[in-house]
């Protein structure tokens, strides 16, 4: 054996025994415990544990053929049981009502980020509207854009005495339709009862029962 035999011997010999050392002192490094020490952590941490569970179980329950929910009372995980909500959705959804106060029309939930037209007609069959609560007071004014906002008014609005600005802030009324509401009042007279918006071209049953309980005739 050479020299240069020997050196690499050698060398190779050092390199296993710093790899034997290195290893040695990984394997007996102190390692942190994957739960606290204390114990009395743990009272809390398994109810805590246990009650996500039990929320997931009953966010997964289908709807039963023909439930509806009420979309007044029902918390945020029946309504993720919605097709298509999720827990995102339905805390939104849940927010959106803790503001209003109370829903007093499916439609209004147009206005929550993430229900447009396409999803809010997938839940329309899942969903109704129960009495307010009592004392409840919803604002006083209608709000300054299409759509009823925050700030719809507290009672129905009377037929034959708005204009075609404040019919527009009817769901699935827009100018065009505003515009021959007023033509028809004008030309026919008052409006006798809700149902003869019917005469006027454009408003069929489905959307005289949308916005029924937003109109009145005095």
């Amino acid at each position: 054996m050479n020299d240069d035999e020997r050196r690499a011997l050698w060398v190779s010999i050092g390199l296993l025994l710093l790899a034997s050392v290195l290893r040695f002192g990984w394997e007996v490094r102190p390692v942190p415990p994957l739960l606290p020490p204390d114990t009395t952590a743990y009272a809390t941490l398994l109810p805590a544990v246990e009650a996500a569970v039990a929320e997931e179980a009953r966010r997964r329950v289908p709807l039963a053929p023909g439930e509806r929910l009420d979309v007044n009372q029902v918390d945020a995980v029946e309504l993720a049981r919605l097709p298509g909500v999720g827990p995102a959705l339905s805390d939104r959804i849940v927010a959106f009502r803790d503001t209003r106060g109370w829903i007093r029309v499916v439609d209004e939930l147009l206005e929550v980020p993430g229900i447009g037209a396409t999803t809010l007609e997938r839940l329309r069959p899942h969903l109704w509207v129960g009495p307010p609560p009592a004392g409840w007071t919803p604002p006083r004014q209608f709000p300054e854009s299409g759509g009823l906002g925050a700030g719809f008014d507290t009672s129905p609005m009377r037929l034959n005495e708005v204009g075609e600005a404040e019919l527009e802030r009817l769901p699935g009324i827009g100018p065009a339709l505003a515009a021959r509401i007023v033509q028809s009042r004008n030309t026919h007279g008052f409006f006798a009862t809700v149902e003869d918006l019917t005469r006027v071209p454009g408003v069929g049953p489905a959307l005289l029962e949308r916005i029924r309980p937003l109109v009145a005739v005095p």
